[in-house]
């Protein structure tokens, strides 16, 4: 993949699907791929190498997170400013076409954050009028809003059972005094970026899916059929995919082929 800056990447096809064929829609133009914080490549890659098999003719626009962006959000916009000409070049007349161009694919809050990052990068360079390409939206694992107790579940998940239990309190004080800030606004969160979901303009989203799970240790399953509840209140076209007993970002690994069929049903429309 090209590398279009410190956390955004571009995969060309050799033949990139055209804006003007019969066939436009059939395919994205463009896939968004918002990954996990910290996310490997080599696991990102089994997504991107399942991508360019089922739609050969996209192109796939990698927006990574790590964990220093998450503890100082205002980092991410600036690294998102490299794909906004990627979306723009998807999307250059004043009308939004009644089928969707591209896909977007967010894991966990890491790829919820990229996201409402570009869609404001987007806004403030494509300046009045511009719209962001009309398309579908597959949320795993995601979103979430802020607690005390899932600050803390994500700081310790890397860590060994003894470094948990002596590291434990240290990091609720610190998970409070996170809380503070939050409060007096001084700080972005999860909470944040998962209002933004379903705050947008709608007519620029044809659908979107949430696929999660009963025992996602950092998503509350209650938390994202929630915002899903409060998406379709606001006129947003919305499904849940529930999985059971598969863990965070790994709802793929657990039922590879339930997964990708919902990926493509959501892409074709198909209830």
């Amino acid at each position: 993949m090209e590398k279009l800056g410190r956390l955004v990447s571009l995969y060309r096809p050799k033949k990139v699907q055209p804006s003007n064929s019969s066939s436009a829609y059939k395919h994205p133009r463009l896939i968004i791929v918002a990954s996990w914080t910290d996310a490997r490549y080599a696991h990102i890659a089994k997504y991107i190498v399942k991508y360019q098999a089922l739609y050969p003719g996209a192109q796939i626009l990698l927006l990574k997170n790590t964990t220093a962006e998450i503890y100082r959000p205002s980092r991410i916009g600036p690294a998102m400013k490299g794909a906004v000409p990627v979306v723009r070049e998807v999307h250059s007349s004043g009308m939004l076409p009644s089928s969707p161009e591209a896909l977007i694919h967010i894991f966990s809050n890491g790829g919820s954050g990229s996201i409402v990052n570009l869609y404001e990068q987007f806004a403030v360079s494509a300046g009045p009028g511009a719209h962001f390409p009309r398309h579908v939206t597959i949320l795993d694992s995601s979103p979430s809003v802020y607690s005390v107790d899932h600050a803390v579940k994500f700081v310790s998940l890397s860590m060994s059972p003894l470094q948990r239990i002596v590291a434990t309190p240290f990091l609720y004080i610190w998970a409070i005094g996170w809380s503070v800030l939050v409060v007096l606004g001084l700080v972005t969160t999860s909470g944040d970026w998962a209002k933004a979901h379903s705050n947008k303009t709608v007519e620029t989203e044809a659908r979107h899916v949430y696929i999660y799970s009963d025992t996602d240790v950092l998503i509350d399953d209650k938390g994202v059929e929630s915002h899903a509840a409060d998406a379709e209140a606001k006129g947003f076209s919305v499904r849940l995919e529930r999985f059971e007993d598969s863990a965070h970002v790994a709802h793929a690994r657990k039922d590879e082929h339930r997964y990708w069929d919902i990926v493509k049903k959501t892409w074709g429309g198909v209830a």
